[in-house]
């Protein structure tokens, strides 16, 4: 995190500084704080209260003519989501490791059975908005901006709630309440690498002092593209759905399923 946040501070002071000289082009640092409402597409899950998002970026603004311009980037997402399950739902694991469909059991195989989890995800997004702005107001500028952020999934994991079984034994009587922590779920195989939200935000500048400037804004986003993967493909499937028993079908395996909402809430300085 730190890193991040040196790497961007020095190219925006940077590229800000560069930037002066032409005022078609300004750039600056943000961070962005959200609620993340997610709307759950199978009922072998259910929602469980909002996620949250913190968000870090170097913020650039290309001015076109009169009050019409294009704002971009490359933010930095940290992201959580939550579910409960609403029946049995059991996983089989190796220490942080979750085991697939197509992966065969070893001695060191546990059995868990689900009752919530909470995905912690790490994105690099790239935001493509169009940008409108009103002539100055005093010291004062108001904006809004209407596109899309486009996001790569870095990292996934997870942190779940529930019981684990001794060996191969699952049943309702031999489950020991635990919870797992850390657990590393591989690109693409439950959360979805690519990510895309259609959004609206409305906002103001302040110029403060000479060419710098500090804004906030608030926006909402609505995900056109699926939260999780949404392959019917059991093999990189981990979780299923069984009254203690292993599964004796292909469709017995599921993966979440929901589409993704945010509100959020942005501050920054443009130099």
């Amino acid at each position: 995190m730190k890193k991040i946040i040196l790497s961007l501070a020095i190219f925006g002071f940077a590229f800000g500084s560069q930037a002066q000289s032409d005022k078609k082009v300004t750039a600056g640092l943000s961070y962005q704080f959200g609620l993340n409402f997610t709307k759950p597409g199978t009922k072998n899950i259910a929602k469980d209260g909002a996620g949250v998002q913190n968000s870090i970026g170097l913020n650039l603004l290309f001015k076109g003519n009169g009050s019409i311009g294009f704002a971009t980037g490359v933010e930095f997402d940290f992201e959580s989501l939550k579910y409960s399950m609403t029946q049995p739902t059991i996983y089989r694991f190796n220490d942080t490791q979750f085991l697939n469909y197509d992966e065969t059991s070893t001695t060191d195989t546990k059995f868990y059975e689900l009752d919530a989890r909470k995905y912690k995800n790490v994105y690099v997004t790239i935001p493509t908005m169009m940008s409108f702005e009103t002539n100055p107001i005093g010291d004062f500028v108001y904006y809004g901006k209407f596109g899309l952020r486009t996001s790569v999934l870095l990292k996934s994991s997870s942190n779940d709630e529930g019981k684990i079984f001794p060996g191969n034994i699952v049943t309702e009587t031999t489950g020991t309440s635990q919870d797992n922590t850390a657990m590393k779920n591989k690109w693409g195989n439950d959360v979805w690498g690519f990510r895309s939200s259609l959004g609206l935000t409305v906002g103001a500048q302040w110029n403060f002092t000479g060419n710098t400037r500090v804004f906030g804004e608030i926006g909402y986003y609505y995900g056109i593209t699926p939260v999780h993967n949404p392959s019917k493909n059991v093999d990189n499937m981990s979780l299923y759905t069984t009254d203690y028993l292993n599964p004796t079908t292909d469709s017995d395996y599921f993966r979440p399923k929901s589409n993704l909402s945010q509100l959020c809430l942005k501050v920054g300085i443009l130099f």
